[in-house]
């Protein structure tokens, strides 16, 4: 009985020993050979400063003002020479009056379009896609803050609405409701006598209800010689409000104050990226146009461009990026480029000497991945190197043809790099 005991014991004490001789052994290998790793993803690096500055144009505001004002035009809406801007109304009785027949014709219109659709499930299937698209442009508008766009957006969205609601009935309720309407603006029309006063444009050009004070301060002429002294002195003058401004020509133009350091990147007729914080949904290609005379280490860079110039009637003093190079590659940890060098051979395996007598090296720059449960070399080419990362991409990216074999080193998004790890080498 004893002698039983003894041998389960020993048996015991055996296999204890061999799971903490196993431990131990996986433990030690552990602590002597660590590895860290980081996902490889891809990235967009920029070159860019932060600036705050002013939008110029070539405008001027337009006369006249008050709360009996109606703007028939839309903001950023070409208006031509002689071309009525708004009317000005003598009493808050016309004004109101003027308003219920626009919007009766408004529905007029609409009630027409609806008639002349093609009634099936055709036409009712356009009308929901209609509809869901303008649902998105009006959350996307509204979530940009893009006010103007939302009218514009909230209007089309209530047409279609109206013209879906339609499209669903019968024909004879159309055209009677046609009938009824037609009736009121008859007589609403036989009373309208509003004396209303008409402002029309002097010349061609873009419309905007934003008359701040800065039109006739900041022009194409008086930044062109700015000087630092003269952009801290920038103030708007009295005249703001009114019925709102004319924008002539194609040509506007962004100016902002800029240390010199940040100015040695760009030079006169350079063309540069413009990022607008807010009011603009886009990048602008912009060209460098005038550079001031360092004071202080500033200078007034004015930047100018000839498109969009109809999304930029809001816009006045705007914080932006000038942004004058960007890289797009993946982004690993810098820490996780390295450099082998590998002695060159010849086709029996003997290394090639150069001139000197001395082995050829060939290094390559690249990064260890993880691939199963062995390292792989990656070669890579080095795009950009921020403070603690590396904008990268696989030189197999730039090969004319790539094997199967070559495939298993490219280096892709998603990737586990290898950061640390101890006397590492490919197929460890």
């Amino acid at each position: 009985m004893k002698t039983g005991h003894l041998a389960t014991r020993l048996m015991l004490a055996a296999i204890f020993l061999a799971v903490a001789v196993y431990f131990g052994v996986y433990l030690a290998a552990y602590f002597n050979d660590p590895y860290t790793i980081s996902y490889a993803y891809d990235y967009v690096s920029e070159d860019a400063v932060a600036v705050t500055g002013y939008v110029v144009r070539e405008e001027a505001a337009l006369a006249g003002g008050g709360e009996l004002v109606y703007c028939q035009r839309g903001e950023g809406e070409r208006v031509r020479a002689g071309g009525t801007v708004a009317l000005i109304y003598p009493d808050a009785q016309s004004l109101e009056r003027a308003d219920d027949l626009r919007a009766l014709e408004e529905r007029m219109q609409q009630l027409l379009y609806a008639r002349n659709l093609a009634s099936g499930a055709q036409t009712t299937l356009r009308l929901d896609e209609d509809i869901a698209q303008r649902l998105v442009a009006l959350r996307a508008a509204m979530a940009g803050g893009d006010l103007a766009r939302a009218d514009e957006t909230s209007f089309a969205l209530r047409s279609s609405l109206l013209r879906r609601s339609y499209a669903a009935g019968g024909a004879d309720s159309l055209d009677s409701s046609i009938a009824a309407l037609q009736a009121q603006i008859d007589q609403l029309s036989a009373g309208q006598d509003s004396g209303a006063t008409r402002i029309s444009a002097d010349r061609g050009g873009l419309f905007s209800s934003l008359a701040d004070g800065y039109e006739s301060v900041l022009t194409p002429e008086t930044i062109r010689d700015m000087t630092v002294a003269d952009y801290e002195a920038i103030a708007p003058s009295g005249q703001t409000g009114g019925v709102g401004k004319l924008i002539y020509g194609d040509t506007w133009y962004y100016v902002a104050l800029m240390d010199s350091e940040d100015i040695s990147h760009m030079a006169l007729g350079d063309t540069v990226t413009i990022r607008f914080q807010k009011g603009l949904d886009r990048d602008l290609e912009m060209t460098v146009e005038a550079v001031s005379p360092a004071q202080d280490g500033r200078q007034v860079v004015t930047f100018s461009s000839r498109k969009y110039v109809s999304l930029t009637t809001l816009l006045r003093r705007q914080s932006a990026q000038v942004i004058f190079s960007s890289y797009t590659g993946i982004r690993v940890p810098r820490s996780a480029v390295r450099i082998v060098s590998e002695t060159v051979t010849d086709e029996e395996g003997a290394p090639v000497l150069d001139e000197k007598g001395m082995e050829q090296v060939r290094r390559t720059t690249g990064v260890y991945c993880l691939w199963g449960n062995t390292a792989r070399f990656k070669p890579v080419d080095v795009l950009y190197s921020g403070d603690d990362f590396a904008l990268v991409r696989s030189t197999l990216d730039t090969a004319e043809e790539v094997s199967k074999t070559q495939e298993q080193i490219r280096l892709r998004a998603g990737d586990e790099v290898i950061i640390t790890a101890y006397d590492l080498y490919d197929g460890k």
